[in-house]
């Protein structure tokens, strides 16, 4: 089972949620992971929260929300994926 994790580069202003394990290479370039969960709408929620109290930029891999979801209508961007 995928896990998701939030990363945060402070000096950038981002904030990542991401479930691909290459992704951690990014603690060298000064990314720092500040939570971690099975769970990847609990991680989208937490990185939410994260970047809107400090006014970062969130980014996120659409695949991973969509294969969360399923295909459904429940996007949380509400973007239409081919």
């Amino acid at each position: 089972m995928t896990s998701y994790r939030v990363l945060v580069n402070g000096r950038l202003g981002r904030v990542l949620v991401s479930g691909k394990p290459e992704d951690l290479s990014l603690v060298e370039f000064g990314w720092r992971v500040v939570y971690q969960d099975k769970d990847w709408r609990k991680a989208f929620e937490f990185a939410r929260d994260y970047a809107d109290e400090r006014d970062y930029v969130l980014e996120w891999y659409l695949e991973e929300e969509s294969e969360y979801y399923r295909g459904s209508q429940g996007l949380i961007n509400k973007v239409r994926l081919n």
